[in-house]
């Protein structure tokens, strides 16, 4: 197996799409109106030379202690995701 030199240039600025700023806006918003000072979430992006590109976000549910938290439940939803993600892989 051949094997590949990588060279990686540090990342000099960070630019984010207006509609990810938008969604985190919002993510912070509906959190606080909930009383949390922590919201989580995952930010999506590429590398372009020597710039990082944000395109994407969302964010992680808050679960609740009072929540009754279903397992079964959580990994249906777990598996529909992965079906969707697969099936639009395939179009």
């Amino acid at each position: 197996m051949a094997s590949r030199k990588h060279t990686s240039s540090p990342v000099q600025y960070v630019q984010i799409d207006g509609l990810v700023v938008l969604k985190i806006v919002k993510h912070c918003q509906e959190e606080a109106a909930g009383g949390t000072d922590l919201v989580q979430g995952v930010l999506l992006g590429l590398v372009v030379d020597n710039k990082l590109e944000i395109t994407n976000c969302f964010p992680f549910p808050r679960h609740n202690d009072e929540e009754e938290f279903n397992e079964e439940d959580n990994n249906t939803t777990r598996a529909n995701d992965c079906n969707a993600i697969v099936s639009a892989k395939g179009t």
